[in-house]
């Protein structure tokens, strides 16, 4: 028989679990999409070659580096939430004690960040069913290509951003409960 842990350790277990859980998942998703740079790269220079040396644009490489580029992005965000790797204006929150700044980002997070990706899950459970229905298309695309899966990537990175807002929230709640950081490391 194993040994018993008491409940406190066990918490902390499930916590940790979660914890590495989410954030390998949002480092992997995000290094394996960054792999689509390559392939947006390549779109352009086939673009610019084909426009500047043939005179003949290819009309479909603006759709290819258009998805491309939107999904790379929203598959990393995530992943950027987890290395506080977003913009901020930190004049006065790099000034703060690290248990004030666990407070300032559990309070901003619950005025900005929360609202938001409730309400585009939201907005994206309706959205992406309805998309996949009508076999949508985009209108400013020369050959219409269909937009219903990039609608369901928005689905996805926000869901995936839910998970990683919720590790975050963990470990500043647990930092300003004990002031100690909870990592799964």
């Amino acid at each position: 028989m194993g040994v018993v842990l008491p409940e406190k350790e066990a918490r902390l277990k499930i916590l940790r679990c979660y914890l590495k859980c989410v954030d390998i998942f949002s480092e992997r998703v995000a290094k394996g999409f960054a792999w689509l740079t390559v392939i947006l790269i390549l779109g352009m220079v086939y673009s610019t070659l084909m426009r500047y040396l043939f005179s003949k644009p290819p009309l479909w490489t603006y759709d290819l580096v258009y998805h491309c580029a939107n999904v790379m992005w929203m598959m990393g965000l995530a992943y950027v939430m987890r290395i506080k790797g977003n913009v901020s204006i930190n004049i006065f929150y790099r000034k703060l004690p690290p248990r004030k700044q666990a407070l300032a980002d559990i309070f901003l997070s619950l005025i900005f960040f929360w609202p938001l990706v409730f309400a585009l899950l939201y907005f994206s459970l309706i959205h992406v069913p309805f998309s996949w229905r009508l076999g949508e298309r985009a209108v400013e695309s020369v050959i219409r290509i269909p937009i219903y899966p990039l609608k369901t990537v928005i689905l996805v990175a926000w869901l995936m951003l839910l998970f990683q807002g919720v590790a975050e929230l963990m470990r500043n709640v647990f930092f300003l409960a004990t002031g100690r950081k909870l990592q799964w490391k």
